[in-house]
Protein backbone atom coordinates (compact mmCIF):
# COMPACT_ATOMS: atom_id res chain seq x y z
CA UNK A 1 0.00 0.00 0.00
CA UNK A 2 1.18 3.53 -0.68
CA UNK A 3 2.19 5.68 2.28
CA UNK A 4 0.03 8.80 2.56
CA UNK A 5 0.66 12.13 4.25
CA UNK A 6 -2.29 14.50 4.73
CA UNK A 7 -1.57 17.98 5.96
CA UNK A 8 -2.92 21.45 6.48
CA UNK A 9 -0.95 24.43 5.25
CA UNK A 10 2.03 25.49 7.33
CA UNK A 11 1.96 28.02 10.11
CA UNK A 12 2.55 30.85 10.95
CA UNK A 13 -0.70 32.59 10.12
CA UNK A 14 -1.08 36.34 9.81
CA UNK A 15 2.33 36.96 8.30
CA UNK A 16 3.33 39.87 6.10
CA UNK A 17 0.55 40.67 3.64
CA UNK A 18 -1.86 38.19 5.24
CA UNK A 19 -5.09 39.13 6.94
CA UNK A 20 -5.75 38.15 10.54
CA UNK A 21 -9.10 36.52 9.71
CA UNK A 22 -7.64 33.28 8.29
CA UNK A 23 -6.00 30.90 10.70
CA UNK A 24 -6.49 28.01 13.04
CA UNK A 25 -8.78 29.86 15.47
CA UNK A 26 -12.23 30.58 14.05
CA UNK A 27 -13.60 32.33 17.15
CA UNK A 28 -10.62 34.62 17.73
CA UNK A 29 -10.18 35.36 14.03
CA UNK A 30 -13.78 36.01 12.99
CA UNK A 31 -16.20 36.05 15.92
CA UNK A 32 -14.64 37.51 19.08
CA UNK A 33 -11.92 39.26 17.05
CA UNK A 34 -12.55 42.74 18.49
CA UNK A 35 -12.85 41.69 22.11
CA UNK A 36 -9.24 41.74 23.26
CA UNK A 37 -8.61 39.84 26.49
CA UNK A 38 -12.18 38.46 26.40
CA UNK A 39 -11.72 36.66 23.08
CA UNK A 40 -12.30 32.90 22.90
CA UNK A 41 -9.10 31.04 21.97
CA UNK A 42 -9.64 27.60 20.46
CA UNK A 43 -7.61 25.86 17.76
CA UNK A 44 -9.93 24.19 15.26
CA UNK A 45 -8.24 21.30 13.49
CA UNK A 46 -8.94 20.41 9.87
CA UNK A 47 -11.41 17.63 10.66
CA UNK A 48 -11.72 16.61 6.98
CA UNK A 49 -8.17 15.22 7.00
CA UNK A 50 -8.93 13.10 10.05
CA UNK A 51 -12.07 11.74 8.37
CA UNK A 52 -10.15 10.76 5.25
CA UNK A 53 -7.39 9.12 7.29
CA UNK A 54 -9.94 7.13 9.31
CA UNK A 55 -11.74 5.90 6.21
CA UNK A 56 -9.02 4.59 3.91
CA UNK A 57 -6.95 1.41 4.33
CA UNK A 58 -3.55 2.85 3.46
CA UNK A 59 -1.16 3.91 6.24
CA UNK A 60 -1.61 7.65 6.85
CA UNK A 61 0.09 10.36 8.85
CA UNK A 62 -1.91 13.55 9.46
CA UNK A 63 -0.27 16.88 10.26
CA UNK A 64 -2.22 19.85 11.59
CA UNK A 65 -0.42 23.21 11.33
CA UNK A 66 3.21 22.15 10.97
CA UNK A 67 5.90 24.77 10.58
CA UNK A 68 7.88 24.64 7.34
CA UNK A 69 10.75 23.08 9.26
CA UNK A 70 8.48 20.40 10.79
CA UNK A 71 6.92 19.70 7.39
CA UNK A 72 10.31 19.37 5.70
CA UNK A 73 11.56 17.07 8.46
CA UNK A 74 8.46 14.85 8.08
CA UNK A 75 8.92 14.28 4.36
CA UNK A 76 12.67 13.76 4.75
CA UNK A 77 12.42 11.04 7.41
CA UNK A 78 9.76 9.01 5.58
CA UNK A 79 9.14 8.46 1.87
CA UNK A 80 5.52 9.31 1.15
CA UNK A 81 3.97 8.16 -2.10
CA UNK A 82 1.13 10.66 -1.81
CA UNK A 83 1.05 14.02 -0.06
CA UNK A 84 -2.36 15.68 0.22
CA UNK A 85 -2.67 19.36 1.17
CA UNK A 86 -5.91 20.94 2.36
CA UNK A 87 -6.20 24.68 1.75
CA UNK A 88 -8.53 27.59 1.13
CA UNK A 89 -8.07 30.28 -1.50
CA UNK A 90 -6.58 32.69 1.05
CA UNK A 91 -3.79 30.20 1.86
CA UNK A 92 -2.88 29.27 -1.73
CA UNK A 93 0.43 31.10 -1.35
CA UNK A 94 1.33 28.66 1.44
CA UNK A 95 0.54 25.72 -0.84
CA UNK A 96 3.02 27.05 -3.39
CA UNK A 97 5.73 27.23 -0.72
CA UNK A 98 5.01 23.69 0.48
CA UNK A 99 5.05 22.30 -3.06
CA UNK A 100 8.53 23.78 -3.52
CA UNK A 101 9.64 21.98 -0.35
CA UNK A 102 8.13 18.68 -1.55
CA UNK A 103 9.76 18.86 -4.96
CA UNK A 104 13.13 19.57 -3.42
CA UNK A 105 13.09 17.02 -0.57
CA UNK A 106 10.61 14.35 -1.76
CA UNK A 107 10.51 14.58 -5.56
CA UNK A 108 8.94 11.14 -5.95
CA UNK A 109 5.80 12.06 -4.01
CA UNK A 110 2.54 12.69 -5.86
CA UNK A 111 0.79 15.87 -4.72
CA UNK A 112 -2.99 16.02 -4.21
CA UNK A 113 -4.66 19.37 -3.57
CA UNK A 114 -8.03 19.45 -1.83
CA UNK A 115 -10.37 21.73 0.08
CA UNK A 116 -12.28 24.87 -0.87
CA UNK A 117 -9.13 26.35 -2.40
CA UNK A 118 -9.62 24.02 -5.37
CA UNK A 119 -12.29 26.37 -6.75
CA UNK A 120 -9.30 28.03 -8.41
CA UNK A 121 -8.73 27.14 -12.04
CA UNK A 122 -6.76 24.20 -13.41
CA UNK A 123 -4.43 26.73 -15.00
CA UNK A 124 -3.50 27.99 -11.53
CA UNK A 125 -3.45 24.65 -9.69
CA UNK A 126 -1.95 22.16 -12.16
CA UNK A 127 1.62 23.53 -11.92
CA UNK A 128 1.48 22.77 -8.19
CA UNK A 129 -0.23 19.38 -8.17
CA UNK A 130 -0.51 15.95 -9.73
CA UNK A 131 -4.17 15.50 -8.75
CA UNK A 132 -6.96 17.83 -7.66
CA UNK A 133 -9.85 16.75 -5.43
CA UNK A 134 -12.93 18.87 -6.06
CA UNK A 135 -15.43 16.66 -4.26
CA UNK A 136 -16.02 14.82 -1.02
CA UNK A 137 -12.55 13.65 -0.01
CA UNK A 138 -13.16 10.17 1.39
CA UNK A 139 -14.67 8.81 -1.83
CA UNK A 140 -12.01 10.57 -3.91
CA UNK A 141 -9.10 9.06 -1.96
CA UNK A 142 -10.66 5.60 -1.88
CA UNK A 143 -11.00 5.58 -5.68
CA UNK A 144 -7.54 7.07 -6.10
CA UNK A 145 -6.06 4.26 -3.97
CA UNK A 146 -8.11 1.53 -5.64
CA UNK A 147 -10.28 0.90 -2.58
CA UNK A 148 -14.04 0.39 -2.49
CA UNK A 149 -15.54 3.89 -2.45
CA UNK A 150 -18.99 3.07 -1.05
CA UNK A 151 -18.03 1.50 2.30
CA UNK A 152 -19.76 2.92 5.40
CA UNK A 153 -18.12 6.00 6.89
CA UNK A 154 -16.34 5.66 10.23
CA UNK A 155 -16.24 8.69 12.52
CA UNK A 156 -12.79 9.41 13.95
CA UNK A 157 -12.30 10.41 17.56
CA UNK A 158 -10.23 13.58 17.10
CA UNK A 159 -11.25 15.97 19.89
CA UNK A 160 -10.10 19.57 20.17
CA UNK A 161 -9.33 21.53 23.30
CA UNK A 162 -12.18 23.44 24.90
CA UNK A 163 -11.98 27.24 24.41
CA UNK A 164 -9.38 29.05 26.51
CA UNK A 165 -10.16 32.32 28.25
CA UNK A 166 -7.58 34.62 29.87
CA UNK A 167 -4.86 32.22 28.66
CA UNK A 168 -6.10 29.41 30.93
CA UNK A 169 -6.29 26.03 29.16
CA UNK A 170 -9.26 23.95 30.27
CA UNK A 171 -8.86 20.28 31.10
CA UNK A 172 -11.82 19.25 28.97
CA UNK A 173 -12.10 18.50 25.27
CA UNK A 174 -14.80 18.76 22.61
CA UNK A 175 -15.56 15.94 20.16
CA UNK A 176 -16.51 16.69 16.55
CA UNK A 177 -19.15 14.70 14.67
CA UNK A 178 -19.96 15.36 11.02
CA UNK A 179 -23.60 15.00 10.10
CA UNK A 180 -23.00 15.75 6.44
CA UNK A 181 -21.38 18.02 3.86
CA UNK A 182 -22.89 20.70 1.69
CA UNK A 183 -26.04 22.76 2.01
CA UNK A 184 -29.18 22.84 -0.17
CA UNK A 185 -30.01 26.46 0.70
CA UNK A 186 -27.81 27.73 -2.12
CA UNK A 187 -27.14 31.31 -0.99
CA UNK A 188 -25.44 33.11 -3.86
CA UNK A 189 -22.25 33.92 -1.89
CA UNK A 190 -21.82 30.53 -0.19
CA UNK A 191 -18.80 28.48 -1.24
CA UNK A 192 -19.89 25.51 0.87
CA UNK A 193 -23.24 25.19 -0.88
CA UNK A 194 -21.97 25.56 -4.44
CA UNK A 195 -18.77 23.55 -3.96
CA UNK A 196 -21.02 20.53 -3.53
CA UNK A 197 -23.44 21.76 -6.23
CA UNK A 198 -26.17 22.49 -3.68
CA UNK A 199 -26.34 18.81 -2.78
CA UNK A 200 -26.30 17.47 0.77
CA UNK A 201 -23.95 14.52 1.33
CA UNK A 202 -24.99 12.76 4.55
CA UNK A 203 -22.38 11.13 6.75
CA UNK A 204 -25.05 10.19 9.28
CA UNK A 205 -28.37 8.95 7.97
CA UNK A 206 -30.56 8.82 11.05
CA UNK A 207 -31.03 10.36 14.46
CA UNK A 208 -30.37 6.98 16.07
CA UNK A 209 -27.02 6.73 14.29
CA UNK A 210 -26.10 10.23 15.45
CA UNK A 211 -27.03 9.39 19.04
CA UNK A 212 -25.00 6.17 18.98
CA UNK A 213 -22.03 8.02 17.44
CA UNK A 214 -22.04 10.34 20.44
CA UNK A 215 -21.86 7.36 22.79
CA UNK A 216 -19.04 5.91 20.72
CA UNK A 217 -17.14 9.20 21.13
CA UNK A 218 -17.69 9.11 24.89
CA UNK A 219 -16.35 5.54 25.06
CA UNK A 220 -13.25 6.49 23.10
CA UNK A 221 -12.73 9.55 25.28
CA UNK A 222 -12.84 7.35 28.38
CA UNK A 223 -10.33 4.95 26.83
CA UNK A 224 -8.04 7.89 26.02
CA UNK A 225 -8.39 9.37 29.50
CA UNK A 226 -10.08 12.50 28.14
CA UNK A 227 -12.85 14.46 29.80
CA UNK A 228 -15.42 15.55 27.20
CA UNK A 229 -17.32 18.77 27.84
CA UNK A 230 -19.51 18.38 24.76
CA UNK A 231 -19.81 17.97 21.01
CA UNK A 232 -19.67 20.05 17.85
CA UNK A 233 -22.05 18.87 15.12
CA UNK A 234 -20.57 19.73 11.72
CA UNK A 235 -23.64 20.20 9.55
CA UNK A 236 -24.46 23.41 7.68
CA UNK A 237 -28.15 23.32 8.63
CA UNK A 238 -28.82 20.51 11.09
CA UNK A 239 -32.46 21.36 11.78
CA UNK A 240 -33.55 21.47 8.15
CA UNK A 241 -33.35 17.66 8.18
CA UNK A 242 -36.41 17.44 10.41
CA UNK A 243 -36.91 13.66 10.44
CA UNK A 244 -33.33 12.95 11.52
CA UNK A 245 -33.40 15.70 14.15
CA UNK A 246 -36.69 14.47 15.64
CA UNK A 247 -35.42 10.90 15.80
CA UNK A 248 -32.34 12.23 17.60
CA UNK A 249 -34.61 14.07 20.04
CA UNK A 250 -36.55 10.85 20.69
CA UNK A 251 -33.27 9.05 21.44
CA UNK A 252 -32.18 11.75 23.89
CA UNK A 253 -35.54 11.59 25.66
CA UNK A 254 -35.31 7.81 25.77
CA UNK A 255 -31.77 7.95 27.18
CA UNK A 256 -32.74 10.56 29.77
CA UNK A 257 -29.52 12.57 29.51
CA UNK A 258 -29.28 15.86 27.61
CA UNK A 259 -25.80 16.34 26.06
CA UNK A 260 -23.96 19.62 25.42
CA UNK A 261 -23.83 20.51 21.72
CA UNK A 262 -22.76 23.35 19.45
CA UNK A 263 -24.42 23.24 16.04
CA UNK A 264 -25.59 25.21 13.03
CA UNK A 265 -29.13 25.98 11.93
CA UNK A 266 -31.06 28.39 9.73
CA UNK A 267 -34.14 30.28 10.85
CA UNK A 268 -36.08 28.11 8.43
CA UNK A 269 -34.79 24.91 10.03
CA UNK A 270 -35.04 26.09 13.64
CA UNK A 271 -38.64 27.21 13.10
CA UNK A 272 -39.68 23.57 12.69
CA UNK A 273 -39.02 22.98 16.41
CA UNK A 274 -40.01 24.57 19.68
CA UNK A 275 -37.37 26.12 21.91
CA UNK A 276 -38.02 23.37 24.47
CA UNK A 277 -37.34 20.67 21.86
CA UNK A 278 -34.07 22.32 20.79
CA UNK A 279 -33.02 22.64 24.42
CA UNK A 280 -33.91 19.01 25.13
CA UNK A 281 -31.71 17.90 22.23
CA UNK A 282 -28.83 19.49 24.14
CA UNK A 283 -27.88 22.52 22.03
CA UNK A 284 -25.94 25.07 24.09
CA UNK A 285 -24.75 27.24 21.17
CA UNK A 286 -26.39 27.58 17.76
CA UNK A 287 -24.78 29.46 14.88
CA UNK A 288 -27.51 30.98 12.74
CA UNK A 289 -27.73 33.73 10.12
CA UNK A 290 -29.07 37.27 10.28
CA UNK A 291 -27.35 38.30 7.00
CA UNK A 292 -29.47 41.37 6.12
CA UNK A 293 -33.12 42.30 6.58
CA UNK A 294 -33.70 42.58 2.82
CA UNK A 295 -31.28 39.87 1.63
CA UNK A 296 -34.22 37.65 0.70
CA UNK A 297 -32.69 34.23 1.35
CA UNK A 298 -35.21 31.41 1.88
CA UNK A 299 -33.27 30.14 4.89
CA UNK A 300 -34.31 33.31 6.79
CA UNK A 301 -38.03 32.58 6.53
CA UNK A 302 -39.85 31.34 9.61
CA UNK A 303 -40.34 32.47 13.18
CA UNK A 304 -39.75 36.18 13.79
CA UNK A 305 -36.18 36.73 14.86
CA UNK A 306 -36.97 38.52 18.11
CA UNK A 307 -39.26 35.68 19.16
CA UNK A 308 -36.81 32.98 18.05
CA UNK A 309 -33.80 34.53 19.79
CA UNK A 310 -35.73 35.25 22.99
CA UNK A 311 -37.18 31.75 23.28
CA UNK A 312 -33.86 30.01 22.64
CA UNK A 313 -31.88 32.22 25.01
CA UNK A 314 -34.46 31.70 27.75
CA UNK A 315 -33.66 27.96 27.53
CA UNK A 316 -29.94 28.57 27.84
CA UNK A 317 -29.20 28.33 24.10
CA UNK A 318 -26.57 30.94 23.23
CA UNK A 319 -26.94 32.52 19.78
CA UNK A 320 -24.02 33.11 17.45
CA UNK A 321 -25.31 35.11 14.49
CA UNK A 322 -23.74 36.36 11.27
CA UNK A 323 -24.39 39.67 9.53
CA UNK A 324 -23.29 40.59 6.01
CA UNK A 325 -22.55 44.10 4.78
CA UNK A 326 -22.13 45.10 1.15
CA UNK A 327 -25.39 43.81 -0.33
CA UNK A 328 -26.31 45.85 -3.43
CA UNK A 329 -29.29 47.46 -1.69
CA UNK A 330 -27.24 48.63 1.28
CA UNK A 331 -25.85 52.08 1.87
CA UNK A 332 -24.37 53.58 5.02
CA UNK A 333 -27.79 54.46 6.44
CA UNK A 334 -29.47 51.08 6.12
CA UNK A 335 -26.35 49.18 7.19
CA UNK A 336 -26.52 51.13 10.43
CA UNK A 337 -30.26 50.48 10.65
CA UNK A 338 -29.81 46.73 10.19
CA UNK A 339 -26.92 46.72 12.64
CA UNK A 340 -29.16 48.37 15.24
CA UNK A 341 -31.78 45.68 14.62
CA UNK A 342 -29.12 43.03 15.19
CA UNK A 343 -28.03 44.71 18.43
CA UNK A 344 -31.67 44.81 19.60
CA UNK A 345 -31.79 41.04 19.08
CA UNK A 346 -28.84 40.85 21.50
CA UNK A 347 -26.98 37.77 20.22
CA UNK A 348 -24.32 36.31 22.46
CA UNK A 349 -21.68 36.12 19.72
CA UNK A 350 -21.54 37.71 16.28
CA UNK A 351 -19.73 37.57 12.98
CA UNK A 352 -19.78 40.46 10.50
CA UNK A 353 -18.57 39.63 6.98
CA UNK A 354 -18.40 41.53 3.71
CA UNK A 355 -20.60 40.33 0.83
CA UNK A 356 -17.87 38.37 -0.89
CA UNK A 357 -17.77 37.05 -4.47
CA UNK A 358 -16.03 33.73 -3.83
CA UNK A 359 -14.87 31.90 -6.98
CA UNK A 360 -17.35 29.27 -8.10
CA UNK A 361 -20.41 30.95 -6.59
CA UNK A 362 -23.31 32.56 -8.51
CA UNK A 363 -22.30 35.94 -7.06
CA UNK A 364 -18.81 35.58 -8.51
CA UNK A 365 -20.16 34.73 -11.96
CA UNK A 366 -22.66 37.58 -11.75
CA UNK A 367 -20.18 40.33 -10.93
CA UNK A 368 -17.77 39.03 -13.57
CA UNK A 369 -20.50 39.05 -16.21
CA UNK A 370 -21.57 42.58 -15.32
CA UNK A 371 -17.99 43.85 -15.29
CA UNK A 372 -18.18 44.84 -11.64
CA UNK A 373 -15.18 42.79 -10.48
CA UNK A 374 -12.28 45.09 -9.57
CA UNK A 375 -9.47 44.80 -12.09
CA UNK A 376 -6.87 44.35 -9.33
CA UNK A 377 -8.52 41.10 -8.28
CA UNK A 378 -9.50 39.97 -11.76
CA UNK A 379 -6.12 40.29 -13.47
CA UNK A 380 -3.54 39.65 -10.75
CA UNK A 381 -5.54 38.74 -7.66
CA UNK A 382 -3.98 38.79 -4.22
CA UNK A 383 -5.60 35.62 -2.96
CA UNK A 384 -4.55 36.39 0.59
CA UNK A 385 -7.47 38.87 0.59
CA UNK A 386 -10.07 36.25 -0.33
CA UNK A 387 -11.25 35.99 3.25
CA UNK A 388 -14.62 37.73 3.70
CA UNK A 389 -12.86 40.79 5.07
CA UNK A 390 -12.30 42.68 1.83
CA UNK A 391 -14.46 44.03 -1.01
CA UNK A 392 -13.61 42.73 -4.48
CA UNK A 393 -16.24 44.30 -6.71
CA UNK A 394 -17.68 47.72 -7.44
CA UNK A 395 -20.44 48.88 -5.13
CA UNK A 396 -22.80 51.75 -5.80
CA UNK A 397 -22.51 53.17 -2.30
CA UNK A 398 -19.14 52.06 -0.95
CA UNK A 399 -15.51 52.12 -1.98
CA UNK A 400 -13.60 48.98 -0.95
CA UNK A 401 -11.66 50.72 1.80
CA UNK A 402 -14.84 52.36 3.13
CA UNK A 403 -16.68 49.10 3.67
CA UNK A 404 -13.60 47.45 5.15
CA UNK A 405 -13.31 50.31 7.66
CA UNK A 406 -17.04 50.03 8.35
CA UNK A 407 -16.65 46.35 9.12
CA UNK A 408 -13.97 47.09 11.72
CA UNK A 409 -16.10 49.83 13.24
CA UNK A 410 -19.16 47.56 13.53
CA UNK A 411 -17.19 44.83 15.27
CA UNK A 412 -15.98 47.37 17.81
CA UNK A 413 -19.41 48.98 18.18
CA UNK A 414 -21.02 45.59 18.81
CA UNK A 415 -18.51 44.93 21.58
CA UNK A 416 -19.21 48.32 23.13
CA UNK A 417 -22.98 47.86 22.83
CA UNK A 418 -23.36 44.27 24.01
CA UNK A 419 -20.19 43.74 26.01
CA UNK A 420 -17.92 40.68 26.03
CA UNK A 421 -19.41 37.57 24.44
CA UNK A 422 -17.87 35.58 27.27
CA UNK A 423 -20.17 37.34 29.75
CA UNK A 424 -23.17 37.20 27.42
CA UNK A 425 -22.95 33.43 27.09
CA UNK A 426 -22.81 33.05 30.88
CA UNK A 427 -25.87 35.33 31.12
CA UNK A 428 -27.75 33.05 28.74
CA UNK A 429 -26.82 30.02 30.83
CA UNK A 430 -28.05 31.84 33.94
CA UNK A 431 -31.29 32.82 32.25
CA UNK A 432 -31.76 29.24 31.11
CA UNK A 433 -31.25 27.98 34.65
CA UNK A 434 -33.84 30.39 36.07
CA UNK A 435 -36.35 29.52 33.33
CA UNK A 436 -36.01 25.75 33.43
CA UNK A 437 -35.30 24.91 37.07
CA UNK A 438 -39.00 24.36 37.77
CA UNK A 439 -39.90 22.88 34.37
CA UNK A 440 -42.28 19.93 34.21
CA UNK A 441 -39.96 18.31 31.65
CA UNK A 442 -37.25 16.11 33.24
CA UNK A 443 -34.65 16.87 30.55
CA UNK A 444 -35.13 20.62 30.98
CA UNK A 445 -34.79 20.41 34.77
CA UNK A 446 -31.62 18.37 34.24
CA UNK A 447 -30.42 20.97 31.74
CA UNK A 448 -31.12 23.72 34.30
CA UNK A 449 -28.78 22.03 36.77
CA UNK A 450 -26.12 21.74 34.09
CA UNK A 451 -26.51 25.46 33.34
CA UNK A 452 -26.26 26.22 37.06
CA UNK A 453 -22.99 24.32 37.19
CA UNK A 454 -21.69 26.22 34.16
CA UNK A 455 -22.47 29.56 35.78
CA UNK A 456 -20.87 28.70 39.11
CA UNK A 457 -17.69 27.44 37.50
CA UNK A 458 -17.54 30.47 35.17
CA UNK A 459 -18.12 33.07 37.89
CA UNK A 460 -14.45 34.19 38.08
CA UNK A 461 -14.47 34.80 34.30
CA UNK A 462 -16.90 37.70 34.83
CA UNK A 463 -14.53 39.54 37.15
CA UNK A 464 -12.23 41.08 34.50
CA UNK A 465 -15.33 42.49 32.72
CA UNK A 466 -16.11 44.45 35.89
CA UNK A 467 -12.69 46.11 35.68
CA UNK A 468 -11.79 46.08 32.00
CA UNK A 469 -15.10 46.02 30.10
CA UNK A 470 -15.33 48.24 26.99
CA UNK A 471 -17.08 51.15 28.76
CA UNK A 472 -18.60 52.24 32.06
CA UNK A 473 -22.07 50.92 31.28
CA UNK A 474 -20.86 47.44 30.34
CA UNK A 475 -18.67 47.32 33.45
CA UNK A 476 -21.64 48.25 35.65
CA UNK A 477 -23.75 45.56 33.97
CA UNK A 478 -21.04 42.98 34.63
CA UNK A 479 -20.93 44.00 38.32
CA UNK A 480 -24.72 43.72 38.63
CA UNK A 481 -24.71 40.33 36.90
CA UNK A 482 -21.96 39.10 39.20
CA UNK A 483 -24.01 40.19 42.24
CA UNK A 484 -27.13 38.51 40.85
CA UNK A 485 -25.31 35.18 40.58
CA UNK A 486 -23.92 35.45 44.11
CA UNK A 487 -27.39 36.32 45.42
CA UNK A 488 -28.97 33.34 43.64
CA UNK A 489 -26.28 30.86 44.66
CA UNK A 490 -26.31 32.05 48.25
CA UNK A 491 -22.61 31.46 48.88
CA UNK A 492 -19.26 32.83 47.82
CA UNK A 493 -16.32 30.87 49.21
CA UNK A 494 -12.88 32.24 49.98
CA UNK A 495 -11.44 29.97 47.28
CA UNK A 496 -13.84 31.40 44.72
CA UNK A 497 -12.84 34.94 45.74
CA UNK A 498 -9.19 34.06 45.17
CA UNK A 499 -10.07 32.65 41.75
CA UNK A 500 -11.86 35.89 40.87
CA UNK A 501 -8.91 38.06 41.85
CA UNK A 502 -6.56 35.67 40.06
CA UNK A 503 -8.21 36.45 36.73
CA UNK A 504 -6.89 40.03 36.86
CA UNK A 505 -3.16 39.21 36.44
CA UNK A 506 -4.19 36.57 33.90
CA UNK A 507 -6.01 39.31 31.99
CA UNK A 508 -2.86 41.43 31.95
CA UNK A 509 -0.81 38.43 30.75
CA UNK A 510 -3.35 37.77 27.99
CA UNK A 511 -3.21 41.40 26.86
CA UNK A 512 0.59 41.44 26.88
CA UNK A 513 1.07 38.18 24.98
CA UNK A 514 -1.35 39.22 22.25
CA UNK A 515 0.16 42.72 22.00
CA UNK A 516 3.67 41.28 21.65
CA UNK A 517 2.63 38.34 19.46
CA UNK A 518 3.76 35.74 21.98
CA UNK A 519 2.25 32.23 21.90
CA UNK A 520 -0.29 33.19 19.23
CA UNK A 521 0.37 30.36 16.80
CA UNK A 522 -0.99 26.79 16.98
CA UNK A 523 1.43 23.98 17.65
CA UNK A 524 1.91 20.89 15.52
CA UNK A 525 -0.55 18.05 16.05
CA UNK A 526 0.64 14.81 14.42
CA UNK A 527 -1.39 11.61 14.27
CA UNK A 528 -0.60 8.21 12.76
CA UNK A 529 -3.16 5.83 11.26
CA UNK A 530 -2.10 2.23 10.57
CA UNK A 531 1.57 3.22 10.34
Amino acid sequence: MPDVLLTTVCRPFGGKGEGDSVGAELFHAQVTRSQGIFSYRQVIRCWGLDYIAENIDAPVVVLHYPSKREFRREIQKRLYDIIGINFVVATFHKVQQMVNIIRKHSPGSKIVLGGYGTVLSDEELRPHSDFICREEGIGFMRRHLGEKPDRPIRHPYTPIESPRVYSVPLKTKVAQITGGLGCPNGCDFCCTSHYFKRQYIPFIQSGRELYETMFMMERKAKEAGDSLSGFIFIDEDFFIHEKRAREFLDCVREGGVSPSIMGFGSVRGLSQFTADEIAEMGFDIIWTAFEGTHSGYKKLRGTKLDELYHDLKSRGVAILTSMIIGFPYQDQKNVQSEFKELMDLAPDLWQILIYFAFPGTPLYNKVLKKGRYLSAYRKQPDYRKFDGFSMHFKHEHFKPEEIEDLQKALYRKAFETLGPSLVRVIKTWFEGYLTMKSSSRPLLRQRAERMRGYVQSALPAIYPAIWFGPNRQRRAEARQFFDDIVKESGSFSFKKRLECWGTLPLSFWTWMTESLGWFQQPGLFRREHRV
